[in-house]
């Protein structure tokens, strides 16, 4: 590399005059205007770079340089490339390689991502005739330097020879790129870590239009009949494309998307609050996602016209009659041409089914005109009862038929649905800043909705049964789209959004029987969710719970299917196979307890006796009846109840192995601690391939939870939930369901290792706390773990359950924290009785039974917030501690 003495005076400038810009940045001096400033630094480079080689060579220049792509616009981020062509008139000299090095070679060495090459007019004319790739960089062709009439040739020749051409090609491509764009990169407007340039909404779609204005021979007129829809794509594409430049400073390279740990930064910069001001960053992400959401709409909009324009699609071709006075024509659906505004007013609805039966979105005309009419019709929809009254009846049957989501994505993109729902409008663009949430709370709920209508076409059987015995779906689907509509006002957002929906739909006059059952939705979303994963579901008195709020097998149904599309429509952690198998498992006893009036196969005295019975007659060959009996009688009930006779059975087997172990240790270790602090371990991967079932018994081992807990965290396996059953005779079962080890193949080894360290950390060989500081500061040094932080919350619960106080744990995840929590809750004396454990994409949420060494819950409010701050201390110890 150059050192900065021997550096030409072109290269000095150039690096002098991008600190110049980089620095007005950073100072917020300057905004988009940035990235036409940093392309004429560049301009200036290649100019007095150019002047240096005459000077040096005296070659004349009977050349031209011109820049294209991102250059040529003039639209270069910190970290853009710099697409640059010698272009030569005829042929290029053998001097041609000696300039491209002489005008090169300093940008190389400055670490310039440079893109260039050396070509005649005729090579790029050859060229952009066979590669659309090559053609889209050529349409931003712009002259830097040289003689003008070289890029003025090329830019005649291309017009009169490749354009007209090769233009319906390149829409072909164009549009082929996007259905691939949208696989790789997602639909950004509706992406919390969007990209920015190549997603679906991103800056790719503004160039798209431009193009594709650019080469229509009527383009101008086009442009005249699309000016307030140009300006608006303008204004958006600004936006994001201000995002993307901060976004490369930032990451301080080439980087498209916008990843959590650069949002709050970004959004500071561009002016949406100061660092760790959370409403900012939600502020600028609702901005960034609508705009994005409207430079894809529009895109899609005006795509027939611009392909038609270029002859990639056959506008002239006739329309076919859909309905009365709805066209399908090449465009896309439309009113037909003899359908006033006010008879349109009348078909809005059956337009919409239309999109939902075919597939089509409506024509950018007809997207015009129905954003013309949501106003009014907004405001008939407050007044007239017959027009609520079909607003509601059309939305359910079109959200029930649109596979596709393309009705439901017209509905909002036309500012219908906000008009008709101003509730909904609130939280439309409503963004929760969290690694948990993929959506927006509109675009979250039209997913669900989508998810929703996809499970009677090609659902899981047993989602698509429950969807085809219900009588009335329209009530799961207004539920759907009104679940979240409560959110942003401060908590509760199920209570509150229940009463908006009443409120809502009492003004779309829907019947006071349905306003309730779809209030009652709302309110209930998440109770088979949140019970499932958070609470006992052995526990008799939480089941009857949830059944006394569902009160019905419909409400029930309908319930397991929102929770079901709520789940993925918010995110690949929210909805895993073992969520599923818990939700269902709740809603399986929730029905027997509303159809029966029972909460389990038999009472709970006789599901004990029978399971009693059962194990008597089974282990009859493996136990002494007196040594059966004692095991019998030490079984706590919520044990007999809650454990199948077989795992049981394998848990005796255990106990069995346990002590033969114990025995061994007495007899080689003859003092007084042998035999004590053992422990024995089995493994079984779970049917569905997602984790182990592992079960450690021990005796009168009163640590047996902190302790497998940290040895399993070191040992880099999950939990994912745990049952802790303490017997009355020093029994300790615990019952755990893991992830999978690193490596899957290897899991008995894995298992082995585990089983030793357990005895190992019992025996005092092994110091977990050291250890666990160990690993955490290699994590930590390893990676920053993505996403927005957040402080811990403990809640103590003595309402959910007669018998425990139920602690709930809400904080980001990091190594050991489980074992974290459970040796704190040791410290403090309690008995753990049963964890469930979720990490949705890092943020982690506990939930621990625990009662007192008296055997009761934790009543004295004193020794409560004792607890709370001891955890909450806990938590919020650095990453590395051994205390």
């Amino acid at each position: 590399m150059q050192s900065v003495s021997d550096r030409p005076p072109s290269a000095a400038m150039l690096v002098e005059g991008k600190a110049l810009c980089d620095a007005a940045l950073a100072a917020g001096q300057v905004d988009v205007a940035y990235v036409a400033a940093l392309a004429d630094v560049y301009d200036r480079y290649f100019r007095e770079r150019l002047a240096e080689y005459q000077a040096e060579t005296g070659n004349p220049a009977d050349f031209a340089l011109a820049a294209v792509g991102g250059y040529g616009r003039r639209e270069l981020c910190p970290a853009s490339d710099i697409d640059v062509l010698v272009l030569y008139g005829e042929t290029a000299p053998q001097t041609a390689p000696e300039l491209a090095r002489f005008l090169f070679f300093p940008l190389w060495d400055l670490g310039v991502e440079l893109g260039h090459g050396v070509r005649t007019v005729g090579q790029c004319l050859d060229l952009a005739g066979q590669d659309p790739k090559v053609l889209a960089s050529l349409i931003d062709l712009r002259f830097l330097a040289g003689d003008a009439a070289v890029t003025q040739l090329l830019a005649e020749r291309l017009a009169r020879e490749v354009f007209p051409v090769h233009a319906a090609g390149l829409a072909d491509w164009l549009a082929t790129g996007n259905a691939a764009r949208g696989r790789s990169y997602g639909d950004a407007g509706g992406m919390l870590e969007p990209n920015l340039k190549n997603g679906l909404g991103g800056l790719r779609d503004w160039q798209q239009v431009r193009w594709l204005l650019r080469l229509d021979p009527c383009g101008d007129e086009d442009c005249r009949v699309l000016a307030d829809d140009l300006a608006a794509l303008d204004a958006d594409a600004r936006f994001v494309l201000t995002a993307r430049m901060h976004l490369h400073r930032f990451c301080g390279r080439k980087n498209d998307k916008l990843y959590f740990e650069f949002q709050e930064r970004v959004a500071e910069a561009m002016g949406f609050g100061p660092k760790g001001d959370r409403a900012g960053v939600e502020r600028f992400l609702a901005q960034l996602l609508r705009r994005m959401a409207d430079i894809k709409a529009l895109r899609l909009s005006v795509w027939p016209l611009l392909a038609g324009g270029v002859g990639a699609i056959d506008l002239a071709a006739p329309a076919k009659l859909l309905a009365p006075g709805i066209e399908e024509a090449p465009e896309g659906l439309r009113f037909a041409a003899h359908v006033s505004d006010t008879a349109a007013r009348e078909l809005i609805f059956p337009l919409f089914a239309a999109c939902a039966t075919t597939g089509r979105p409506p024509s950018h005309d007809t997207l015009r005109r129905l954003r013309a009419m949501a106003p009014e019709l907004g405001r008939l929809a407050g007044v007239s009862p017959r027009t609520g009254r079909l607003i509601y009846d059309s939305l359910g049957e079109i959200m029930a038929a649109d596979v596709s989501g393309v009705a439901m994505d017209a509905v909002m993109a036309t500012g219908i649905l906000r008009a008709v729902l101003p509730e909904f409008a609130r939280v439309e663009d409503l963004v929760a800043y969290d690694v948990y949430h993929v959506h927006p709370v509109g675009r979250h709920s039209l997913e669900a909705v989508r998810l929703l209508t996809e499970i009677r076409v090609g659902g899981p059987d047993r989602a698509r049964d429950l969807l085809a015995g219900l009588a009335r779906p329209e009530l799961l689907y207004w539920g759907l789209l009104l679940h979240d509509v409560g959110k942003g006002l401060g908590g509760g957002h199920a209570e509150k959004g229940a009463q908006l929906a009443e409120d809502m739909l009492a003004r779309l006059s829907a019947p006071a029987e349905a306003r309730h059952a779809i209030a009652a939705l709302v309110r209930e979303h998440l109770i088979l969710p949140e019970t499932a994963t958070g609470r006992d579901l052995a526990d008799r008195d939480i089941v009857a719970r949830a059944a006394g709020r569902i009160a019905t097998v419909e409400t029930l149904d309908m319930l397991v299917l929102i929770a079901r599309c709520d789940g993925l429509a918010t995110g690949p952690q929210a909805w895993t196979g073992w969520k599923e198998s818990l939700v269902y498992d709740l809603a399986a006893k929730v029905r027997a307890a509303i159809e029966q009036g029972r909460l389990f196969d038999a009472g709970d005295a006789r599901v004990m006796l029978a399971t009693r019975d059962r194990l008597r007659e089974m282990a009859r060959d493996r136990f002494t009846p007196e040594a059966l009996e004692q095991m019998l009688l030490a079984m706590p009930p919520r044990y007999l109840v809650s454990q199948p006779v077989e795992a049981i059975l394998g848990h005796l087997d255990l106990l069995a192995e346990l002590d033969a172990t114990v025995a061994e240790d007495r007899r080689m270790r003859p003092v007084e601690r042998a035999g004590r602090d053992v422990a024995a371990l089995t493994q079984q991967p779970l049917p569905s391939g997602e984790g182990f079932a592992v079960t450690v018994a021990a005796r009168r081992v009163r640590e047996l939870f902190p302790t497998v807990t940290g040895v399993l965290a070191l040992h880099d396996l999950s939990i994912h939930d745990a049952d802790i059953f303490q017997w009355e005779d020093g029994v300790s079962i615990l019952a755990l369901r893991t992830g999978n080890p690193p490596d899957v193949l290897y899991s008995d080894e894995v298992f082995a290792r585990v089983a030793r360290a357990v005895r190992y950390a019992l025996s005092g060989k092994l110091f977990l706390a050291y250890r666990l500081a160990q690993k955490r500061a290699s994590f930590a040094s390893a990676t920053v773990p993505a996403g927005p932080k957040s402080p811990p919350t403990v809640a103590l619960n003595n309402k959910a359950s007669d018998l425990y106080t139920i602690i709930d744990i809400s904080c980001d995840d990091r190594v050991g924290l489980l074992y974290d929590i459970a040796r704190t809750l040791a410290e403090l004396h309690l008995e753990t009785h049963l964890a469930k454990v979720m990490t949705p994409a890092g943020r982690v949420r506990d939930v621990f039974y625990v009662r007192g060494l008296n055997g009761r819950r934790i009543e004295d409010q004193e020794q409560a917030d004792e607890i709370k701050a001891a955890l909450l201390h806990r938590l919020a110890e650095p990453l590395c501690a051994t205390g």
